[in-house]
This record gives C-alpha cells, structure tokens and sequence, in this order.
C-alpha cells in the first residue's frame, strides 16, 4: 500500500512526509503534554538532550527519508535488500567496535528478522 501511494500519486515525498506530519505531530504533542506536561512547564521541553540524543534525532529523521526516498524511486524487493544488508554491517560493524561477540541466539533472530522482511515486504 505504501508503495502504491508514493508511486501512484503526483505528490513529491517531501509533501507526503509534510501531510504524515500534519497528524502526527500534534498527536504526539497531546500525548507528551498529557503524559509529562508539568515536567515540561518546569524544565522546557529539550531539557536533558544533548549531542547523542540530537544525533539519534537526525538519525532517524534521515532514515525515514531514505526509505521514503528507496520505496519511490526503487521498490519493496531493494528496500528488502537493503534492510538485509544493514542488519549484516551493523553486526560486523558492533563485532569490531564494541567487541561483540556473535552468538546463536543473535545467529538466528538475525536470520529470522531478515526472513521476515522479504516475507513481510
């Protein structure tokens, strides 16, 4: 369906992200508002970010648009792919930067993960 709307429509990815925007946003307001408004009132609302949290922020931002950007200007089998392919640097990745150690158990929710997604997408 997702890749039905962005391909089917003449609406750029940039307006379509502006419109998901539009209703999530102030939902999300509400909710934080209602869960720690008091907090919020008393601190400001970016008390406690600093560069980790602002750099996890973009991150995500730039993620969702470079699925956005894949799923309309390739299709769900390369974003399939391209999930795949990041779970697998992301492990060789933590192996030498964290010294992680590959286990079983990771082994195999890994290959299930990446199952899932071509069964899924």
């Amino acid at each position: 369906y997702f890749e039905k709307i962005l391909k089917g429509s003449d609406i750029s990815v940039w307006m379509r992200n502006v419109q998901l925007a539009l209703l999530s946003v102030p939902l999300g307001f509400c909710t934080t508002m209602l869960k720690d408004g008091g907090a919020i009132s008393e601190k400001g609302f970016f008390h406690g970010y600093d560069s980790f949290v602002w750099f996890t922020v973009m991150q995500n931002a730039l993620g969702g648009l470079l699925v956005a950007v894949v799923v309309k200007y390739a299709d769900n089998i390369l974003k399939g792919f391209a999930c795949s392919l990041a779970i697998i640097i992301t492990c060789v990745a933590s192996i030498f930067i964290f010294d992680f150690s590959l286990s079983f158990q990771f082994a195999v929710g890994a290959a299930l993960v990446i199952s899932s997604i071509f069964l899924y997408g």
